[in-house]
């Protein structure tokens, strides 16, 4: 049996015009939406963004509270010129994906980034918490410093040396973090080792009055000094003594000056140490 011929004009396509045109279009459409997309989230960042910014400051909201809204809105900016942009260019209805399409992509992305969503929800417990704020000086398992930013992922705590530590947010979310500024006053308190056979008397007298000398060092509470060790012929002598406003500068410089009054009386007491 023979197959009937074909026509030799069936046989003739062209293949070089079409495709290439289907990629031209589909190029300028790409262009189109990327420079739309562009424009939009540049009008957003520049305009947008800024009066929200100012808006924010006039109502004295907390710093911390609003970086998190100025974030949540750039977020809000760079949905809305991406979703202006497809609708622009009829690309619209890529964001419309079927309900089991959404299902799927939900608990695909739940299992693959669970560490983010927990510090995605770290990251509202620690905005929404008032004794923790941008500029406090806080502790936390062997590191201290002063928080500088917070976002929906991480912490940014800069040492006193000067280094910048990226911390996640689940991480100050589960773990005890001691906010060292977060009352006023604050009570600070150093033991001082002496010989036993020093006139604890005497020395208790030296470390309330140079506590009382310092005019950052508040009346009331009134200072108070305890004998808190006794070991191996030493003596450990604490003083206690209030401050108002504290910071780290104020906690640090207080300290040291009262350290270097009571060594100074110490010294010229002869006390051993």
């Amino acid at each position: 049996m023979t197959t009937p011929a074909v026509p030799l004009a069936l046989l003739q396509v062209d293949f070089s015009d079409r495709p290439l045109g289907g990629y031209l279009e589909l190029l300028r459409d790409l262009a189109v939406l990327v420079v739309l997309f562009a424009v939009l989230y540049a009008v957003g960042r520049r305009v947008v963004l800024p009066i929200a910014e100012r808006a924010l400051a006039t109502q004295h909201i907390p710093e911390t509270v609003a970086s998190a809204l100025v974030k949540m809105l750039h977020v809000v900016v760079v949905l809305t010129a991406l979703r202006l942009a497809l609708d622009t260019t009829d690309y619209g209805y890529l964001l419309s994906l079927p309900p089991t399409v959404v299902a799927a992509l939900t608990v695909a992305v739940g299992f693959a980034s669970r560490d983010i969503a927990a510090n995605l929800v770290g990251g509202v417990f620690i905005v929404t918490d008032p004794k923790f704020n941008i500029g406090d000086w806080i502790r936390w398992q062997d590191k201290e410093g002063v928080i500088e930013d917070i976002s929906f992922r991480v912490t940014r705590v800069r040492t006193f040396d000067n280094e910048l530590l990226t911390v996640p947010n689940s991480q100050l979310a589960t773990n005890v973090v001691v906010n060292a500024v977060a009352k006023s006053p604050r009570r600070i308190s150093h033991t001082f080792h002496v010989g036993d056979d020093a006139d604890l008397g005497e020395v208790a007298s030296i470390l309330v009055e140079e506590a009382k000398a310092s005019e950052n060092v508040l009346d009331r509470p009134t200072p108070t000094v305890r004998v808190v060790e006794l070991d191996n012929g030493r003596a450990g002598v604490q003083a206690r003594y209030w401050i108002d406003q504290p910071s780290r500068e104020a906690f640090v410089t207080i300290r040291s000056n009262y350290f270097q009054r009571v060594n100074r009386r110490l010294n010229e007491a002869d006390i051993d140490r």
